[in-house]
């Protein structure tokens, strides 16, 4: 498709018997609003009008060729240089205290989360998704995090984008469906807490140099993080046990709740976080 759009881009695309060429950009027919007036002053036919705006639009290109190039150099150069600025330089670990997601629950109390508090869905993520980046190019895993998914809906864009919302996602979810377990007396057995405790300890034991340094996670940390999981995870079973079926991202009944939480993303912080790059890569 992208060879197509390219040879469509630059030779046009003729139509009917007249030869006429459609702008690729607009869609509409191109004319020659000069030419019946170079005809009617020259008695020349369309055909020589066409070739002689041409010969001057090509001496025209070749005039100013080194200037044009020059400045599409520093134009791209630029753009380059402020994604990779802004890429390179959000270190995670210099933003865990800023706040990416505020709420204010149907109670009437407030709750922020920070970077710190989205750093463990950061590493489940990364962790997950390198398993099929590596499957996809086990050369460049990186080539994974750069593929673009033509979906559906909201499904479609880049892989690294994709994850970062479902960061958001997953953390606000999990938030919400703590505070919603523990206002309805709700909390995990004995054994669920050891689970917990156990699944963590795990983790913490596979992070990689690169994870601890990036997210700075310690063992209670992880350990509080699991719990909160596993406490939302298990209410969420409770609800669809009594006839919830769609409380999930994306689901009506979850989207409701949601929306009684006054849920903001703070998108200048969130969009820093480059998935596919802060733990891994």
């Amino acid at each position: 498709m992208e060879k197509d759009s390219t040879e469509m881009i630059g030779k046009g695309k003729r139509t009917g018997a007249t030869g006429g060429r459609i702008d690729p950009f607009t869609g509409e027919p191109i004319t020659y609003h000069y030419l019946n007036t170079a005809r009617a002053r020259r008695g020349q036919t369309e055909e020589d009008a066409i070739t002689r705006a041409r010969k001057r639009r090509r001496g025209m290109l070749k005039k100013y060729r080194p200037m044009i190039m020059s400045l599409l150099f520093v134009a791209l150069a630029g753009i380059l240089l402020s994604r990779g600025t802004k890429n390179a330089g959000f270190a995670y670990r210099e933003h865990l205290g800023d706040v990416a997601v505020t709420m204010a629950a149907p109670d009437g109390g407030r709750v922020s989360l920070d970077l710190k508090d989205l750093a463990y869905y950061v590493w489940k993520i990364e962790r997950d998704g390198d398993v099929r980046a590596r499957a996809y190019d086990p050369k460049d895993p990186k080539v994974y995090w750069n593929l673009f998914l033509n979906d559906e809906g909201d499904q479609s864009g880049y892989m690294s984008d994709l994850g970062r919302e479902a960061v958001v996602d997953y953390a606000v979810r999990d938030t919400i469906y703590v505070l919603e377990a523990e206002r309805n007396g709700f909390a995990l057995t004995q054994e669920q807490e050891r689970d917990a405790v156990l699944e963590a300890d795990r983790y913490f034991l596979d992070q990689s140099e690169k994870a601890k340094e990036a997210l700075q996670l310690s063992r209670d940390e992880l350990i509080d993080s699991v719990k909160k999981e596993t406490l939302a995870r298990q209410y969420m079973l409770y609800l669809y046990d009594n006839g919830q079926k769609e409380i999930d991202v994306g689901g009506a009944e979850y989207e409701t709740l949601k929306s009684a939480y006054g849920v903001t993303v703070e998108e200048e912080i969130v969009k820093g976080i480059r998935i596919g790059y802060v733990t891994i890569n």
